[in-house]
């Protein structure tokens, strides 16, 4: 049977279907190429949660709090005898060691003797002095006498007039005689401070001596005390070592996370042997750093590179004991929330982030410090509060997005 002719009219038609079916066909594949444009796009950005930095670790060993080492004293003496026991509890004033110096005792002896000479001539002087006056004393009675009988006498008459003129030749010579007398009383006198001079120094002199003869070394610091029988004999090893009951916890931290440590900070202290768990605070931050590391000088001296990096002591007080030597880990929680820089915008000074609530994003205003590869969020957001991390030029406050 052979197929039918179209005609015309019904190619036309055809065509005009034909045409058609294609148009439509380029019309569905345009909306769907947009529609999934505008799924890709709306699942293009992605969120970050924000939290709380990592906490910082540190090492640490247990110290204590005061250590005091008392050492053999060679200028002292011979240390005669300790005067606590090893392991006894002391306090601040209490003997540790009793010295006796037989070089001082020798020479205060030699003193002593030189003493009782000087003690003599003290009495020597006294005498002097007492003679000197006694005669001065006698002179000046005659001087009175004479000036006496010559105020009394009548010169009217020959015999007192002869008489008159002899009282007052004794009175002149009186006179020279009472100022002879004092002049050896002042001689006397001074004699007799300068032997009390030096009977004094003397004295302290000696005094001082035997105060150097018998000498104690008192604690100062209270604590345990911790003896080594050797040192009585070896300058180069502490006698007697006061160690204090209290203890703090000597730690390190680098370059890198000394902004973080702070004095009166809280921290988490860690036994590396039991799984304690021990309240601690910071209570001294040193702003000084600590020589470079030996390995670094050996690698300098070698001519080999090295990079040293610089480290901070610190110390924490525990509230509970622990034992000294023990090793720890000291545990610095962050307060401190990073954003990503690529999460925040800027407009002029100010700077803000699209908050993620809800299926929407909000524009959220924020105070941030530039860290170099972080911005440290300041205001405006807390931990837990989701963010878009690549925000572009379209978003806009409000927009509905999809993220991942």
């Amino acid at each position: 049977m052979s197929k039918k002719k179209l005609n015309k009219k019904q190619k036309i038609r055809w065509s005009i279907i034909a045409g058609v079916l294609a148009l439509l066909l380029f019309i569905g594949a345009f909306v769907y190429s947009r529609m999934k444009t505008n799924t890709v796009k709306e699942n293009q950005f992605k969120t970050v949660t924000l939290k709380k930095s990592d906490p910082l670790t540190f090492n640490g060993v247990v110290e204590a709090t005061h250590t005091q080492d008392y050492y053999f004293d060679q200028t002292l003496g011979k240390i005669s005898e300790i005067n606590v026991q090893d392991g006894q509890e002391v306090d601040q004033g209490t003997t540790l060691l009793s010295y006796t110096n037989t070089e001082y005792q020798e020479q205060a002896d030699e003193q002593s003797t030189n003493l009782d000479k000087l003690y003599l001539a003290v009495s020597n002087a006294q005498e002097s002095l007492a003679m000197a006056q006694d005669k001065q004393a006698k002179e000046q009675q005659k001087l009175n006498d004479a000036i006496t009988n010559y105020n009394n006498t009548n010169e009217n008459s020959e015999e007192g007039a002869a008489k008159k003129e002899q009282y007052n030749q004794e009175k002149t010579q009186y006179e020279s005689s009472v100022e002879a007398a004092g002049e050896a009383v002042v001689q006397a006198r001074q004699a007799l401070e300068s032997a009390n001079v030096e009977l004094n120094s003397a004295s302290q002199s000696v005094t001082k001596m035997r105060g150097k003869v018998s000498s104690t070394i008192a604690s100062a610091t209270k604590g345990t005390a911790y003896i080594n029988e050797k040192g009585k004999n070896d300058p180069s090893v502490p006698v007697v070592k006061i160690v204090s009951n209290e203890v703090t916890i000597s730690a390190k931290a680098s370059e890198y996370d000394y902004p973080q440590v702070h004095q009166d900070a809280a921290v988490t202290i860690k036994p590396i042997t039991t799984n304690q768990e021990i309240a601690g605070t910071i209570t001294h931050v040193n702003k000084l750093p600590d020589q470079a590391e030996a390995a670094s000088q050996a690698g300098a001296a070698t001519g080999a590179a090295t990079s040293s990096v610089s480290n901070y002591s610190f110390i924490v007080k525990p509230t509970e004991e622990l034992q000294y030597g023990y090793n720890v880990q000291v545990v610095l929680p962050l307060t401190e929330i990073r954003i990503p820089k690529k999460a925040v915008r800027e407009t002029g000074d100010s700077h803000y982030v699209f908050a993620y609530r809800k299926g929407k994003v909000q524009e959220v205003t924020v105070e941030v410090e530039d860290k170099g590869d972080y911005y440290l969020l300041k205001n405006g957001l807390k931990d837990g509060d989701r963010i878009i991390s690549n925000p572009d030029k379209s978003l806009r406050d409000g927009q509905e997005v999809a993220v991942d």
